[in-house]
């Protein structure tokens, strides 16, 4: 057990932290996306093929926006952080700033709320009523709005980078972190 310390020694000795590997990390995506999914794809499913309200529609999309940001910058993490033992801190291993998380969360939720902004104009549309199921749903919004097809592979090629500037960067800083001036790191 200590030789294994000693690789995994701390590059801020003094402060005994530890960055955030990636399988932490990409544990702690993978349960929050289960939660979200978990919780809205029953509420979205049933709005989209029965209710068709707007403010349904509107209501997850917040969640699915806010929530990142709100726990992390109220918590310093997510639910999925939390279970893995992982928080995000600002530039001097403080809490994070709202600005901080803000700048953080920008690569994802800004093209999250300009799709949010063009998906919502189907439930003040008559074709709403003729969808019957989610397939007939997602295709009437990609065709409907080719420019979500563009916003998808810029949110790709931001992930892809992220990804590279994470896997070469010795503090495990993704690029939304270097942009930001924050850390995620292990719980002590």
């Amino acid at each position: 057990m200590e030789e294994m310390m000693k690789d995994e020694e701390s590059l801020f000795p003094e402060l005994d932290v530890r960055f955030a590997k990636f399988g932490p990390r990409f544990g702690a995506g993978l349960i929050d996306g289960i939660i979200t999914l978990l919780l809205l794809v029953p509420i979205t499913y049933m709005n989209v093929i029965q209710w068709k309200i707007p403010a349904i529609f509107i209501l997850t999309s917040l969640f699915t926006i806010c929530y990142k940001p709100f726990l992390e910058y109220r918590f310093g993490a997510t639910l999925g952080k939390m279970a893995v033992g992982i928080k995000v801190v600002g530039y001097q291993f403080q809490k994070v700033t709202l600005q901080e998380e803000l700048r953080r969360v920008s690569f994802y939720i800004v093209p999250s709320i300009i799709q949010e902004i063009m998906t919502l104009k189907i439930y003040f549309s008559d074709d709403l009523k003729s969808i019957v199921n989610y397939s007939d749903y997602n295709n009437y919004i990609t065709g409907s709005n080719p420019a979500l097809v563009w916003l998808n592979i810029i949110v790709f090629v931001l992930l892809v980078a992220d990804c590279i500037t994470f896997l070469t960067n010795e503090q495990n800083r993704s690029l939304h972190d270097l942009y930001a001036g924050t850390y995620v790191i292990e719980k002590y």
